[in-house]
């Protein structure tokens, strides 16, 4: 029995010390991990776009048009490049895209509005900015809903109502909007915690891949004077190679929990013995996935070319960025085979909700299953390879 834990802890010990000095695994899963781990978030550290130039088109030329152009400059902070007379001009700036959104205010609106007849603004914003669009608009939309509500009590309480009163008939229902557990509306917080999940699969799985998953005499130069752990027993190569990955994804899983979720400033409220029992369960997955597919690959570099290619389609496939109930039934099934489909809603959900193990638990336990099915084809797989390596077959 001690000879077959040492065994296994040597196995471990040499596969995780390969991976470090391998250039083309560590190039992967240390490099990429940390890479990736600062590259993808930074563009979106200002969480909100809302730095888009935009502009006001003045039709009215009133002290109520005057009022919106200023609340709406204080809103925007420095973003009201123009206030323009005519909408031409601005329709002009948005096509060459010198300006992203614009607020048309028409002739006769305070008229309008005073003699209490329903007015409306136009807001027009550049469509290929999805983000943008919604920004800006709400911003407008604000601006102009305050200025209006305001101009509408006064006239209200001109017939001999109290404010209060003048207030109350205006809005009867008042309604209030929360944006819970994203408070900010921030583009970071709702994907980049998603990628990250993607970022440390899809580098599990090169690595794996490269590494040769479990079968038996790889034809590493650092392998060399390794004889013993390579042709040890098929239950302690392939447990003990996965080990070293699963040990290795743990640590980057918690240096993004704890590293770049604080640089970013993203929702860290994840209990850390639930992050563990997640990135064990995740991992394990991934790995087992990793060694089945990894006995097909005759050549190192397939790997990358293979998995390199899908981060999309497993992104699309995992649900977070579209509803999975409105994409076509080949894709939801295609996701199915991915740990990520199970994973990036666990993570969020502890990460960004502060879940507790039993609301997480459905997608644990099916994360858990698909483990276990990739750990029998694994298994299944090498024993496949070994026998073709016995023949000479590669």
């Amino acid at each position: 029995m001690f000879r077959f834990v040492n065994q296994f802890f040597r196995i471990t010990l040499v596969e995780w010390r390969t991976m470090l000095r391998d250039p083309a695994c560590m190039l992967i899963i240390v490099v990429g991990v940390l890479l990736y781990a600062f590259y993808y978030p930074y563009p979106y550290k200002e969480e909100v776009a809302n730095k888009a130039p935009a502009a006001i088109v003045d039709e009215n030329h009133s002290a109520m048009s005057r009022q919106i152009i200023q609340m709406a400059s204080a809103a925007q902070e420095d973003t009201i490049v123009a206030v323009l007379p005519q909408e031409s001009e601005a329709q002009k700036l948005l096509a060459d895209e010198s300006i992203y959104c614009y607020l048309k205010i028409p002739e006769g609106t305070e008229a309008e509005l005073r003699k209490g007849n329903n007015v409306s603004l136009g807001v027009y914003c550049h469509g290929a900015f999805i983000l943008l669009y919604g920004n800006i608009a709400t911003s407008f939309a604000m601006v102009a809903g305050s200025v209006g509500a305001t101009t509408q009590v006064k006239h209200i309480a001109l017939r001999g109502n109290s404010v209060a009163q003048a207030k109350a008939i205006r809005d009867p229902i008042p309604t209030r909007f929360f944006r819970m557990f994203n408070q900010s509306g921030g583009y970071g917080i709702y994907a980049v915690s998603a990628v990250l999940m993607i970022i440390l699969q899809q580098t599990c799985l090169i690595g794996v891949c490269v590494m040769g998953g479990a079968r038996r005499n790889r034809k590493f130069k650092l392998l060399k004077n390794c004889e013993d752990t390579e042709n040890a027993p098929l239950i302690s190569r392939y447990f003990g190679r996965s080990l070293a990955f699963v040990l290795h994804y743990l640590v980057a899983l918690f240096f993004y929990k704890f590293i770049v979720y604080h640089v970013f400033e993203f929702p860290n409220r994840g209990d850390s013995w639930l992050v563990f029992i997640f990135g064990l369960i995740f991992f394990g997955c991934v790995v087992n996935m990793g060694m089945f597919f990894a006995q097909f690959l005759k050549y190192r570099e397939s790997a990358l070319a293979i998995f390199a290619s899908v981060p999309i389609l497993v992104l699309f496939s995992s649900g977070f960025s579209w509803p999975i109930s409105n994409m076509p039934v080949w894709i939801r099934a295609l996701g199915l085979a991915f740990p990520s489909t199970y994973a990036i809603p666990a993570w969020l959900e502890i990460q960004n909700l502060g879940a507790t193990f039993s609301e997480v638990a459905p997608e644990l336990l099916k994360l858990f299953l698909l483990s276990c099915f990739y750990l029998v084809l694994g298994i299944l797989n090498t024993i496949r390879r070994d026998e073709l390596e016995k023949r000479g077959c590669r």
